[in-house]
């Protein structure tokens, strides 16, 4: 998932974590709970928030399940009851219906005046004012795989969806199109999410660990270097990615190959979303609410930062290495600066 918006996030609805992928991971990751302290200051130079609540407590359906942060001082999030909330700086608005039709997969903001938001295969979008009618994004899912969408947006005229079932579709500025499958995703090992640096360049993650990467004409697909159960990917530039798997690991792409980094030091919580605002920095959210940050090749200690317990899906998007907003499917929400 990009800063852009992480893309890009298990930015993410529950039916996904159960159809998707924690049939997989229970054969080779057992969950052990991490407790949290008060917010400390990151080893890079930065504070986290104390976390807020701007969704109502309790509530499944508003649980927060994407974010993006195009600037410091705008980013938006939406949740599982389709409302959509924004950031101006300073606080979270209150949430408000975006889309009629159900619950939100994740947002992706090119800017404080475009975003776009799926919520299974319909995308809304949004102008710095409202959110649109919804209109469908590629091909309807012909079985169980295919309803969960990600989305990256560079520009208002070029956004990529790709669902569960592997289809991505193509936003030109006025509708959807040049649908391509770059994957076989199944219900045990979907494809995951996606990440645009320009028009140029996008990399789709998939838990069967295929990689599949467009060069602005054509997606070619490999295998990872010896991970599996690929969760997120973030690409700041297109001559660096890192993309992450559920248990800690992370693979780094320099332009030509993919390398596997180091693993995070401390298992024990799964790692859902990374944003990477700069080639040498990523931050990666985890299933305990807290970050972990990578900086030039090394991971800094776990910094906690939300405190309601195990997450079944946590997001960050970062604007900057100095800025950053992390949501959770407990509905709170953090924001970092640098």
């Amino acid at each position: 998932m990009t800063y852009r918006g992480r893309g890009q996030l298990l930015q993410r609805h529950p039916a996904r974590v159960v159809a998707g992928v924690v049939a997989a991971l229970a054969l080779v990751l057992t969950l052990v709970a991490c407790g949290g302290s008060t917010p400390t200051t990151n080893v890079v130079t930065g504070t986290w928030s104390a976390a807020v609540h701007p969704e109502p407590s309790g509530q499944a359906a508003t649980a927060i399940y994407g974010a993006s942060c195009p600037t410091s001082t705008f980013c938006a999030a939406v949740d599982g009851g389709g409302n959509a909330l924004e950031w101006n700086g300073t606080t979270w608005s209150a949430p408000a219906s975006a889309t009629p039709d159900g619950a939100f997969n994740s947002v992706s903001c090119s800017s404080p005046t475009f975003c776009v938001a799926l919520s299974s295969q319909e995308a809304v979008t949004f102008d710095g004012h409202t959110w649109s009618a919804p209109v469908a994004v590629g091909p309807a899912p012909s079985g169980p795989t295919g309803g969960q969408y990600q989305v990256s947006c560079v520009s208002s005229t070029f956004c990529v969806s790709v669902n569960t079932a592997g289809v991505v579709s193509v936003w030109d500025g006025t509708s959807w199109g040049h649908d391509a499958v770059v994957d076989q995703g199944t219900a045990a090992k979907p494809v995951q999410n996606i990440s645009c640096a320009t028009p140029q360049f996008c990399v789709v993650v998939s838990a069967t660990g295929n990689i599949a990467t467009y060069n602005g004409r054509a997606w070619a697909r490999q295998a990872s270097p010896g991970q599996s159960l690929l969760h997120s990917v973030s690409c700041p530039t297109p001559t660096f990615c890192m993309a992450a798997d559920l248990t800690g690991h992370a693979l780094v792409f320099d332009g030509s190959s993919w390398k596997a980094a180091l693993p995070l030091s401390d298992a024990g919580a799964l790692t859902y979303s990374v944003s990477c605002p700069s080639a040498s920095i990523c931050m990666v959210a985890r299933s305990d609410g807290s970050v972990v940050t990578w900086h030039s090749g090394v991971w800094e200690p776990a910094v906690p930062v939300l405190h309601d317990g195990m997450l079944s899906a946590a997001e960050i998007s970062c604007a900057s290495t100095t800025f950053c907003a992390l949501v959770s499917s407990a509905g709170s929400a953090a924001t970092f600066r640098g």
